[in-house]
């Protein structure tokens, strides 16, 4: 059977894609026309499959998906959901309908429906305008997140404080005039984490639908993130009483069946709060970095599971996490400032190293780094210790070594990845522009 694989600068990489579809059967890439991160990478994804460059035309490209005889659809990013959605419609495949696309990729519809399950969490509002702020002032209670209404990688997310400065914030990123203004915002009132130190206050559940049918395939325990909303890192298995870990997935489940999610994998973040876990969002699709992190935690190849779940084949059952072990990956951002990546140093020093899995670096030195607050990461760490509490030590002993050179505002900045770490959970308390003022970064 064939299956069509939805590319884009998403979750999995093209190198991970070609390895685990290797025995999965005939594979079609799907990308789309106008998008140059697929084309860089079309000679790679050509040696494990067959590339289609899709027009836009939903039925046009059903047409040429069905004369390739494709039996199954799976999208890795957000713009694949929706094209799935559609083009599975139109060849009568296993997929969530256009509907439920648009509920996983649109965070005020999302909402909306989570609402109507009491499945939902913090108030919110759409805010199109200026005065849609001024009305969610009214309505809501600061302080507030704004976020894009479509958006990934914490894009344009702020935590604002005042009325005063997210009247500025929300003016600047609805500029039409401006590249790349949001068309949608939405604002929502802020959760505030259990005290969960040294781990992150919120995790996120794996699962796999197939009709009224769901299965969690694991609970991902996250690193503290970095102001605004920036990841630095999650561990398995996730560091959960048992009690807290059922709420989290009949939570996950409520939400699923709320968004009429029916078919393929899903990654459902969820905020651990004093008054229960509380969702964050609901992703059709697979987490970033979960290939690595649940092949050495589960023995779970995720993009396999993927694969099968659209096929309608056999899934795999996870390995039993082994008693007394935490994998883990950890992820430097850049500083908030930071315009460019110039150079990164120790590189060959960090391996081999005892507890160190594997080091990917992400970012070529010489790149521009973007100035819209999404998370960034640079590398990828990743490592096994005693016990997810242990992790820290592991950090502490390697980071130091690993040097990174930005140039920003001041001129070239070096820093090792251990001060970067520091440096990036104090960012919160530092003004890159006056529209920012009131309006600092924390975690939801």
């Amino acid at each position: 059977m064939t299956l069509a694989v939805v590319f884009e600068e998403a979750a999995a990489t093209a190198g991970e894609l070609v390895t685990a579809l290797e025995s999965c059967g005939d594979v079609v890439f799907a990308i789309g026309a106008d998008d140059p991160y697929a084309r860089r990478f079309e000679p790679l994804l050509s040696t494990a499959g067959t590339v289609l460059t899709l027009s836009g035309d939903t039925r046009a490209d059903a047409d040429r998906l069905r004369a390739a005889g494709v039996r199954g659809i799976m999208p890795i990013g957000d713009w694949g959901v929706g094209v799935a959605a559609g083009t599975a419609a139109e060849l009568g495949l296993p997929f969530n309908s256009p509907d439920c696309a648009r509920a996983l990729t649109d965070k005020h519809t999302q909402r909306t429906l989570l609402d109507r399950a009491r499945a939902g969490g913090p108030g919110h509002m759409l805010v199109r305008t200026p005065a849609d702020w001024d009305t969610a002032v009214k309505s809501l209670a600061l302080p507030l997140v704004v976020k894009p209404s479509r958006g990934r990688g914490s894009r344009n997310t702020r935590l604002v404080h005042t009325a005063e400065a997210g009247r500025d914030l929300v003016t600047r990123l609805l500029d039409a005039t401006r590249t790349g203004h949001e068309p949608a915002l939405v604002a929502e009132e802020y959760l505030t984490g259990t005290r969960t130190h040294p781990f992150g206050d919120y995790v996120s559940v794996e699962s796999v639908c197939r009709g009224t049918s769901v299965r969690h395939l694991g609970v991902t325990g996250k690193l503290p993130l970095v102001p605004p909303f920036r990841e630095t890192g999650q561990f398995l298995p996730a560091a959960l009483p048992a009690g807290t870990r059922r709420e989290v997935e009949e939570l996950t489940e409520v939400a699923l069946r709320a968004l009429g999610v029916r078919h393929g994998v899903t990654h459902t973040e969820i905020k651990l709060t004093d008054r229960g876990p509380r969702i964050i969002e609901v992703n059709g699709r697979l987490g970033g970095n979960l290939v690595d992190l649940y092949r050495r935690g589960l023995g779970l190849d995720m993009i396999q599971v993927a694969a099968r779940a659209a096929l309608g084949q056999p899934l795999p059952a996870p390995d039993p996490a082994p008693a007394g072990r935490t994998v883990f990956q950890y992820y430097s951002q850049p500083p908030l400032d930071a315009a460019g990546l110039t150079a990164v140093r120790g590189v060959r020093s960090f391996l081999p190293r005892e507890n160190i899995d594997s080091y990917s670096q992400f970012v070529r030195p010489g790149s521009e780094l973007p100035g819209d607050l999404r998370s960034v990461f640079l590398d990828r760490v990743a490592g096994t210790a005693d016990s997810p509490r242990a992790v820290d030590g592991v950090l502490a002993a390697c980071l130091p070594e690993l040097e990174f050179t930005f140039a920003g505002p001041d001129g070239e900045t070096v820093v090792d990845a251990a001060a970067l770490r520091e440096l990036n959970s104090r960012a919160g308390a530092r003004r890159l522009s006056p529209v920012s003022e009131g309006a600092e970064g924390c975690e939801q």
